[in-house]
């Protein structure tokens, strides 16, 4: 028997030679290994393509789930059930044979757990479950004992019992987790609400102040045109009061000059005055 497992255990080698044959020739034709890599490989198609899919191929993960990849698990093993190839597809790196397999165990783990509780602590029961329950447990107390004959019959009923009793343990149990997985998601939906409400308060001050720049722009490039053209209005009244001065001096100086008008009694003030203008 030793012989035997230690047979089927994949060798180093082994793994080192599908390797090879998967980079030369890709993950297919797997009758071929053997005549391809010209090693003989003692293991069927069906062995070499479920030790390529799920321990070797790349990108696969060791070790346990993680805490975020557990509860995602959960998630969405109570909305589609044991479609592990479906659910295989949301978890990255974890092939449908490793997250079966961590179910199973994960649910024997919860049903021990629920089979040690007190009754006392067990989840409130339905009014149906309830009236199965209080049935049940009459139809034993007042049953008579079984005959001889009917012995294995009898292990049967409580057999069947029993198995109910585990169903509507696991019924509860996964009921429980239904709620809490529901009540999970509602807090994640919540937490990404409230992740777009500030992504959006954000993005609108961000292009409040986009507008508010480019309105500040626009006013600076409006007061530059009016200051312009103030400088040209200013420059062509300047040179405009230029030319008024330059030609009321040379009427003044006309004035004093011109030998009709000698005879005005101009005293020395206003002279000092109209030489002062000139």
């Amino acid at each position: 028997m030793k012989n035997k497992r230690e047979r089927q255990r994949w060798q180093p080698e082994e793994d080192s030679l599908l390797r090879s044959y998967v980079r030369q020739y890709g993950p297919r034709d797997w009758s071929m290994v053997s005549q391809r890599m010209g090693t003989p490989l003692d293991r069927d198609p069906k062995s070499c393509l479920e030790r390529w899919k799920n321990y070797l191929k790349p990108g696969l993960k060791k070790g346990s789930l993680t805490q975020e990849e557990q509860s995602l698990v959960v998630s969405l093993q109570s909305k589609y059930g044991n479609k592990w190839k479906k659910i295989a597809s949301f978890v990255p790196g974890r092939t449908p044979k490793r997250l079966g397999k961590w179910w199973e165990v994960f649910k024997e783990r919860q049903l021990k757990q629920q089979s040690n509780k007190p009754t006392k602590l067990q989840p409130p029961q339905s009014e149906y479950a309830h009236i199965l329950n209080t049935f049940a447990e009459k139809h034993v107390l007042l049953a008579p004992a079984p005959a001889a004959p009917e012995f294995g019959l009898w292990r049967e009923v409580e057999e069947g019992w029993r198995e109910w009793e585990k169903h509507r343990r696991e019924a509860g149990w996964r009921l429980g987790r239904v709620e809490q997985q529901m009540e999970e998601e509602k807090r994640r939906r919540w937490r990404v609400v409230e992740m777009e409400v500030e992504r959006r308060v954000r993005r609108l001050r961000e292009e409040g102040v986009e507008w508010v720049g480019r309105v500040e722009e626009e006013w600076r490039e409006k007061v530059e045109v009016v200051r312009r053209e103030a400088e040209v209005v200013e420059g062509r009244l300047v040179g405009e009061l230029e030319m008024k001065q330059r030609e009321l001096v040379s009427r003044l100086v006309g004035i004093v000059g011109s030998g009709s008008h000698r005879k005005l009694l101009i005293n020395k003030k206003d002279h000092q005055q109209i030489r002062t203008v000139c």
